[in-house]
């Protein structure tokens, strides 16, 4: 016998046809479970949250995309929406590499609505307290959030960062600090950080330039919110936490927010992709071989919701890669999106186990489609 034949046993009892039967039947049940679903149910009760959250967005970027072609014409190769909410490719407040097809990706106001509804399952309801920590990576992101935020009612404690990855926030003098006064000027937000850091590595910036880091403390010193200093990183995360509990005044927590990689919110690299994007509330165990303050929030039980990996997000809920002309408010597949209907799938599933044990157990089914049963008793060898 060849060394590469291979002999199982399958039972004579039940005909070639008749697992063919049963193989057509799974395929039924899947396409049936696939198609016959219903709206995701919060999405039917966030609704117009959603709605206003991503309204919110639209008027913010607005009123940025004027104020930010004042400081820097806008370059319509790398932004070709004009949204002035992506930055360039290197400047003194740049920190890290970044995709600039993940950063035209957040330039939707839908995302908006992908806040919203992430913090519902979240559990996030009106009046609330939740933590949140942006930097100036994903200025668009960060403009979804806070717009949820007051969509939902939340009181969320915001801590910010500074500095920018490329594509974001990088242009010197228009940072995030700068975009937020903007948006709050304009009234199109009304939520401020309780505490801004430079951002980088170690959250103090060992990784820009000198000149970079005091453009930023002079930047902050200027906007009036508190600079939180550390000497390095674990002091980041302790500071970062200490803070967050002090501004809770022993409120629970509701959930955890983050916009973007910082390595004090969840870890150097090797560290930082065992936090999943979107919401989870668990991490696996080497996601905490280093202290984090989104470790923290998911070892003490509060949810995590993470804005990373944005293509992934993006097709997850429906919205499109890298739109080069401006999306409209309402569109996109996380309005319309369903869920199984549970008693459905598991009435699909009992009938799945139940016709495959009569095939095989059912003298009378099995006569019915094999004819006769094989002499030589219930197993028979294929190979």
């Amino acid at each position: 016998m060849s060394k590469f034949t291979r002999i199982y046993w399958r039972s004579s009892r039940v005909p070639a046809w008749g697992l063919v039967c049963l193989a057509v039947a799974a395929l039924l049940a899947l396409v049936i479970a696939e198609f016959v679903q219903k709206r995701d149910p919060v999405v039917e009760a966030a609704y117009a949250e959603m709605v206003a959250a991503s309204r919110a967005m639209r008027d913010g970027i607005e009123v940025i995309r004027p104020a930010r072609g004042q400081v820097l014409p806008i370059n319509p190769e790398f932004d070709p929406q004009r949204s002035g909410l992506i930055g360039v490719a290197s400047s003194m407040v740049t920190t890290t590499r970044g995709g600039r097809q993940a950063k035209q990706t957040t330039i939707n106001p839908n995302w908006g609505a992908v806040a919203v509804k992430l913090m519902r399952q979240a559990g996030v309801e009106e009046g609330d307290t939740v933590a949140v920590t942006v930097s100036g990576s994903f200025p668009a992101l960060n403009l979804a959030v806070y717009a949820a935020l007051e969509a939902i009612g939340a009181e969320p404690i915001i801590i910010a960062s500074a500095s920018s990855s490329q594509w974001g926030a990088n242009v010197p003098d228009m940072l995030w600090l700068d975009m937020e006064e903007l948006l709050r000027q304009e009234g199109v937000i009304s939520l401020r950080p309780v505490a801004i850091s430079v951002g980088g590595a170690e959250d103090r910036g060992t990784d820009l330039l000198p000149e970079g880091v005091e453009h930023i403390r002079s930047r902050i010193n200027a906007s009036g919110i508190p600079l939180l200093d550390p000497g390095g990183y674990a002091e980041a995360v302790a500071d970062r936490i200490a803070l967050f509990r002090e501004q809770a005044d022993g409120r629970p927590i509701k959930a955890f927010i983050n916009v973007g990689g910082g390595a004090t919110i969840v870890g150097p690299p090797g560290i930082d992709r065992h936090f999943s994007s979107g919401l989870s509330r668990a991490a696996p165990a080497r996601a905490h071989a280093v202290e984090t303050v989104m470790g923290y929030f998911l070892r003490e039980g509060v949810p995590a919701i993470h804005f990373i990996g944005i293509s992934n997000m993006a097709q997850r809920h429906g919205l499109p890669i890298a739109p080069e002309e401006a999306v409209s408010v309402g569109s996109g597949g996380i309005y319309t999106a369903g869920t199984y209907r549970r008693g459905l799938a598991v009435f699909l599933g009992l009938l799945l186990i139940g016709l495959t044990w009569l095939m095989v157990h059912s003298a009378g089914i099995t006569s019915f489609f094999g004819g006769r049963q094989d002499s030589e008793g219930s197993r028979r060898p294929m190979v």
